[in-house]
């Protein structure tokens, strides 16, 4: 049983890598070429809103921050 937990942490941590390797890709793209890589999707605006819906969150904008970054930042 604690294969298929190790199994299924090591899938999930690659799979968030990729994604935020793909998020880095399409911001870069969307900046150089300034149009969205993707028709109908704009990174750069997305996290932008992201950012400031946290702002203007308050402490649960704070606290869903420290989540994120947790998320993120484990090695």
């Amino acid at each position: 049983m604690d294969n298929v937990f190790k199994f299924m942490g090591g899938f999930f941590k690659g799979l968030t890598q990729l994604l935020i390797s793909f998020a880095a890709l399409a911001v870069l793209a969307e900046v150089v070429f300034g149009a969205a890589m993707f028709p109908g999707m704009e990174v750069v605006s997305n996290i932008t809103a992201l950012i400031s819906q946290l702002g203007n969150g308050g402490f649960v904008g704070l606290v869903a921050l420290l989540i994120l970054w947790s998320i993120l930042d484990r090695k």
